[in-house]
């Protein structure tokens, strides 16, 4: 009988038991371990890049192509720091929406300086079953605070 049969044998036996082990691992590890949030934005999500400025913060974004026949944007300011029973006014912006692919840059002044701020997007499309835009709020800016 041939010696090297046996080893043969046995070594493809351990490699068997070891990628039991393997798979096992990865089973009992990914019931530990908590699978990653989905990345679940709508497609009409809009990222805005957001920079301080003197008194002011500017935002930045690109309409894309996939974004649809938008007819405006309105940039809301929105002051992180209201008092109690302070009213909330948001001061209002509107942008004439650039061309697709192309940017938009909005430099908001007058902004207390040391304050923190947060901007929302709002567009507005056209409805194509009721009459009237339709709006939507597309993004949140992160918080901006102008020097």
């Amino acid at each position: 009988m041939d010696p090297a049969v046996p080893v043969r044998h046995r070594w493809s036996a351990v490699r068997a038991r070891v990628g039991a082990a393997l798979i096992g691992l990865a089973v009992l590890l990914g019931a530990v371990v908590a699978p990653l949030p989905a990345q679940a934005d709508p497609y009409w999500r809009v990222r805005v890049y957001v920079a301080p400025g003197k008194s002011s913060c500017t935002l930045r974004w690109v309409r894309s192509y996939w974004d649809g026949p938008v007819n405006a944007y309105k940039v809301w300011v929105v002051p992180q720091e209201v008092g109690p029973n302070a009213p909330q006014t948001y001061r209002q912006i509107s942008v004439t929406p650039p061309l697709a692919g192309r940017a938009a840059n909005v430099r908001v002044g007058g902004l207390t300086r040391g304050a923190a701020y947060v901007f929302w997007l709002q567009a507005f499309y056209p409805s194509y079953f009721r009459s009237g835009p339709i709006n939507m709020q597309v993004a949140t800016t992160e918080v901006c605070v102008p020097t």
